[in-house]
């Protein structure tokens, strides 16, 4: 069931249907062991996320939200604790989930249509609703142009319009996005941003979108998890209730930028600990 909201005139969310959890983490901890000695990277993490959701986690590095995230995808597991997707505990990774990583992790051998259909292959579909669904994202993130084209042959924010494309294609339940427009200039990543924002109201998938861009953070989502320094907690949830519909202008608002140094307050408090 998806998030059913009232809005105001200028686009602001004034309340919300409670929806069904789609994501559970509950009471986890990751603790790493080398030559007998234990490092606590997580500590009794808990979240709820529910459907329709863009949650954005923030964080120092090596906090461990990356290493939520990869949980989440079922690529690594908590020492203690459990975590949930759509009412079943995670034990592997799944169709319900897909994920975009930093690294553009595009095969370079194949052709930018061929790397958005490379998951469709595997499932019971004709050739020809492969294509119809590749030549709408193609179409989608705007590079039908570039349907032969290699990778190689692509800048860093055309190969990640086609990492999202990929992950999209498949129809993933929830979207999994660690830090993907990391290594992207400003007005790349600001671009990035706002297609990202318009392909969420349009497929309405559950994201959950790792930065330490608080800018970022504020921009995407409509729930903002705090993490402290490791061992990593959650130490505030931020519900941010700008309008659905986000231009970039709304950086310079009044309201965006109480939300933004409200995070970056909790993350830089003045005695070094959060």
């Amino acid at each position: 069931m998806l998030v059913k909201e009232r809005y105001n005139n200028a686009g602001a969310s004034l309340e919300a249907t409670v929806a069904s959890t789609k994501i559970l983490v509950k009471h986890i901890d990751k603790i790493y062991t080398s030559n007998k000695k234990s490092t606590t990277a997580i500590k009794d993490v808990s979240i709820n996320i529910q459907d329709n959701d863009f949650v954005c986690i923030v964080g120092p590095s090596g906090c461990g939200k990356s290493t939520l995230l990869h949980m989440l995808a079922g690529l690594d597991f908590p020492t203690v604790g459990d975590i949930i997707v759509n009412d079943k505990k995670v034990t592997g990774p799944g169709p319900d989930r897909g994920m975009v990583f930093q690294s553009y992790t595009l095969f370079p051998w194949m052709t930018v249509e061929d790397n958005i259909k490379f998951g469709l292959k595997t499932k019971k579909m004709s050739k020809e609703k492969q294509d119809e669904i590749t030549s709408k994202y193609l179409d989608v993130i705007g590079l039908s142009k570039f349907a032969k084209s290699y990778p190689k042959e692509l800048s860093g924010g055309m190969k990640q319009r086609v990492a999202i494309a990929r992950a999209l294609a498949n129809q993933p339940e929830v979207l999994l996005m660690d830090e993907p427009f990391g290594a992207l200039d400003p007005h790349t990543k600001s671009m990035m941003q706002l297609l990202l924002r318009e392909l969420w109201e349009k497929e309405h998938p559950t994201v959950v979108f790792i930065t330490h861009d608080i800018d970022e953070a504020v921009f995407l989502a409509n729930k903002i998890y705090v993490m402290s320094a490791r061992p990593g907690k959650v130490i505030k949830q931020v519900n941010v209730y700008l309008p659905h519909k986000r231009e970039l202008e709304l950086k310079d608002t009044k309201e965006f930028i109480e939300i933004r140094k409200g995070i970056n307050n909790l993350l830089y408090a003045p005695d070094g600990h959060n």
